[in-house]
């Protein structure tokens, strides 16, 4: 099943253009984590990630097609070199498996991935989170900055914990610190993203296709094999 393969794409041609630094997944070279959620107060803080009126956006997205390596992209400067607040997205590209035959499976998994980032809590990286408005903003610690805190290690550190989970096969971290991205057209990605997993649902939750009168329309009409997957569930 293809459904968010284009939106894959469409992120990635956002990147197209800029330059980045490739990490490859090395477990041995991890930050350590916390049980609880880091509380990082302002005056312990170095600089804040898409903190303020600065751009912020977090997304992850699935896919059991597309090839996904095991590794961080960072776009723009890294943890050490920053030295103000500044713009911040946090990107995660997951290849899972095949569930073609079983989507209620696969809405399962999008789900289950999507709270992995509320339960990984990096030390002296305080993460805040917003679905409704796809932000995640990040509070980083001075002493972290301090003892060698990288993107590179957050990265290795999702990583682990995203393969962790069965039905991932490989997860892609991309973090962009580089102001010159365009931060409107990733938030419209990440909304379309989070619409069609809401469309999914409501395939799955309610068989009866009226397709005219759904507010759901527009992704069904640009994803393809949506209306396919409602008219296919309608049968069942």
């Amino acid at each position: 099943m293809e459904l968010f393969d284009s939106y894959i794409k469409n992120i990635e041609n956002l990147l197209g253009g800029m330059t980045s630094k490739r990490f490859p997944f090395d477990k041995a070279n991890v930050w350590p984590t916390s049980a609880r959620g880091e509380l990082i107060l302002v005056r312990d803080s170095a600089y804040e990630l898409g903190g303020g009126d600065k751009n912020s956006v977090g997304l992850s997205v699935v896919t059991e097609n597309l090839n996904v390596e095991n590794e961080t992209l960072l776009f723009g400067p890294d943890i050490s070199e920053i030295k103000a607040d500044c713009d911040f997205a946090k990107i995660v590209l997951l290849k899972i498996k095949d569930f073609s035959a079983d989507e209620q499976q696969l809405f399962n998994v999008v789900k289950e991935l999507e709270y992995v980032k509320y339960k990984v809590n990096v030390k002296g990286f305080m993460a805040r989170a917003s679905a409704m408005n796809h932000r995640e903003q990040i509070r980083v610690g001075k002493e972290a900055v301090k003892n060698g805190l990288s993107f590179e290690k957050i990265g290795n550190t999702l990583i682990e914990s995203y393969l962790k989970y069965p039905n991932v096969a490989a997860a892609k971290i991309i973090f962009v610190t580089d102001s010159r991205l365009n931060f409107d057209e990733l938030t419209a990605q990440a909304e379309k993203v989070s619409a069609l997993t809401k469309a999914l649902n409501h395939i799955l939750d309610n068989v009866l296709v009226d397709c005219k009168n759904c507010n759901l329309k527009p992704i069904c009409d640009e994803v393809e094999g949506m209306r396919e997957l409602h008219v296919g569930m309608a049968k069942k």
